[in-house]
């Protein structure tokens, strides 16, 4: 009896080969167990971006100047505004608080805002106003502007790098088409000269800041105490404006009629932000928004319902204007709930103690409507375990098809091709290998015949030796299906249905011949349902009450003429709150 042992060669290689492919396979393995998909997910926010959206929805409170000393009150103010899912805040800088003397500044205050804003996440808007005693001429207001419109322009240089990827957008002003707000009287040119010096320092320190011109309030014209806003808009770019911002902002103040309201009525709000977007137009500024930045009623005069009646009819007629920005409703919480005299103590949709007016379940609604679920976090983690995992799975495919082309090298014969490395096709290849294994070391070849000649022995050693060999992986064999075991069958046209075509539901016959071979199946296509015609019920107005206009501001009673319309819109209120102004004045 004669015995025929492995190669050694071949032992070797079958052995390197199981190695590789268990090596593989641990691989494999460990990224899916050391590197889970399941990961905690970390968002990363842009806390000096507000979004330019004409459905968002911020506040603005100059009052928060007055709490900047105090953290804890500081706290409770964003903790409630964010309560509302309120995530953008528009805040005074009073340039004459701040900088009291020529170089010398005080930020605590602004300090204090911006960072508990941003650590929040939120966006930060401020609205740079008020002039101090040593860059004005002496014994003025503080809503003089400057003498040299470059040292404002120099204070908005030292705030915008300062607040560098902090603050988002700064306004130049705060209603310069009132005398009182921008002292003695509106001017158009003098603005204009204020704009220009802010945007190139502004720009030059922080360019991705926004640059807000205008600031104007909903007001007529009346002598030198005030000017229509369309008029004052249309002055600035005689005076150059053009360039020289990057949006421009309005305050639709309206107590008598909902701002959705007012198309009929001359000088509504409405009619003039439309106006004033039409001057932009004619001037190249097509593409620039309008942002609204100060919106609200005093609940001491018009009540608390006709306050939530009126925001949510301007928050939904605003958030529908193509060229409208962000809105900013004024203000957050009252200064006294209590004071039936002072309107401006009753603009907050939060009481004094901090419980909500019917407004703010309107703004947390409306901000819930408007706001699209968060797009996926990505985990840092899992993106590089399926990095690895892609590595992995590209090393075992390389190592198997190495081997394989080793394998036909050695032997000469055809190895089978391993389509794609994955845990599964590995450990069927060790199977394969281990079975390959187990033959070479347990299978011995015998003589043919104990009894037989010579000659019988030779012939059965030739025939072995020229045999091609059998040990590798055997491949399926192919089964063939004749061709004349499928019958042939043919589908009258007649019982094919067709598509049906909802107007005029007539069937169209089928013109293609019958398949003589494969029968061809055919599923009949579903007639669309129709719908049975209908109209939608008209959407009515919500019916809102009437109030009496309120003169605003209180240290400023504007005599309206008896020609003016109905809609003639309230006078501007001054975003300073009075104790700033007692304080520089």
């Amino acid at each position: 009896m004669r015995h025929r042992f492995p190669h050694p060669t071949r032992i070797a290689l079958t052995q390197l080969f199981g190695g590789f492919v268990a090596l593989a396979i641990f691989l494999a393995v460990a990224s899916e167990v050391f590197l889970p998909k399941q990961r905690p997910a970390y968002e990363i926010i842009n806390t000096a971006t507000i979004s330019q959206a004409n459905d968002t929805v911020g506040i603005s409170d100059s009052d928060l100047y007055l709490k900047a000393m105090d953290p804890a009150a500081l706290a409770k103010s964003l903790d409630q505004m964010q309560s509302l899912g309120v995530k953008d805040l528009r805040i005074v800088v009073p340039w004459a608080l701040v900088e009291t003397a020529d170089g010398s500044y005080d930020w605590t205050a602004i300090d204090n805002m911006v960072n508990a804003a941003t650590a929040r996440g939120m966006g930060v808007m401020g609205v740079v106003t008020t002039t101090p005693a040593w860059a004005k001429q002496p014994f003025t207001s503080p809503y003089q502007p400057p003498s040299n419109p470059l040292d404002y322009g120099n204070f908005m240089s030292t705030l915008a790098s300062r607040y560098a990827g902090k603050v988002s957008a700064y306004e130049v002003w705060n209603e310069p088409n009132a005398g009182f707000a921008f002292a003695p009287i509106p001017d158009p040119a003098a603005y204009t000269s204020l704009l220009k010096a802010a945007y190139g320092a502004i720009k030059a320190a922080d360019p991705q800041a926004t640059v807000i011109g205008g600031v104007l309030g909903s007001v007529v014209t009346w002598g030198n105490l005030t000017l229509n806003p369309v008029a004052f808009v249309e002055q600035m770019y005689a005076s150059g404006a053009a360039g020289y911002f990057d949006a421009l902002s309005f305050h639709p103040y309206q107590y008598t009629t909902p701002f959705s309201q007012g198309g009929p009525l001359l000088d509504s709000p409405l009619n003039q932000v439309t106006s004033i977007y039409q001057l932009m137009v004619a001037n190249g500024d097509a593409s620039k928004l309008i942002w609204g930045s100060e919106y609200g009623l005093p609940t001491s005069v018009v009540g608390e319902q006709n306050q939530a009646d009126y925001i949510k009819d301007f928050l939904n007629k605003w958030s529908s204007l193509p060229f409208a920005g962000p809105a900013f409703l004024y203000t957050l919480v009252d200064r006294n709930s209590a004071d039936v005299n002072d309107p401006e103590s009753t603009f907050g949709v939060f009481r004094d103690d901090w419980t909500q007016k019917l407004a703010a379940q309107v703004i947390k609604d409306f901000i819930a409507a408007h706001t699209p679920p968060p797009p996926p976090a990505t985990d840092p983690g899992e993106a590089l375990g399926q990095l690895l995992s892609q590595v992995f799975q590209q090393f075992v495919q390389a190592i198997l098809n190495a081997i394989i082309a080793a394998l036909n090298g050695a032997f000469g014969g055809t190895a089978p091709v391993v389509p794609e490395a994955t845990p599964e096709t590995a450990a069927k290849a060790v199977a394969v290998i281990d079975g390959v294994m187990a033959d070479d070391k347990g299978t011995t070849v015998t003589d043919s015949a104990t009894d037989g000649t010579a000659a019988d022995s030779s012939a059965s050693k030739a025939q072995t030796d020229s045999a091609p060999s059998t040990e590798a992986v055997p491949s399926t064999p192919e089964t063939t299906v004749p061709e004349s075991t499928v019958p042939a069958s043919t589908v009258p046209d007649s019982t094919v249905p067709q598509s049906t075509d909802p107007e005029t539901s007539a069937a169209v016959p089928s013109t293609e011949a019958p398949s003589s071979t494969v029968p061809e199946t055919t599923t009949p296509a579903s007639t669309p349902e129709t719908a049975s015609p209908g109209t939608s019920p008209a959407t009515s107005q919500p019916t809102m009450s009437t109030v009496p206009t309120s003169t605003r501001p209180t240290t400023t009673t504007v005599p309206v003429p008896q020609a003016t319309s109905s809609a003639t819109p309230d006078a501007p209120k001054t975003v300073e709150p009075k104790e700033v102004v007692a304080a520089v004045g």
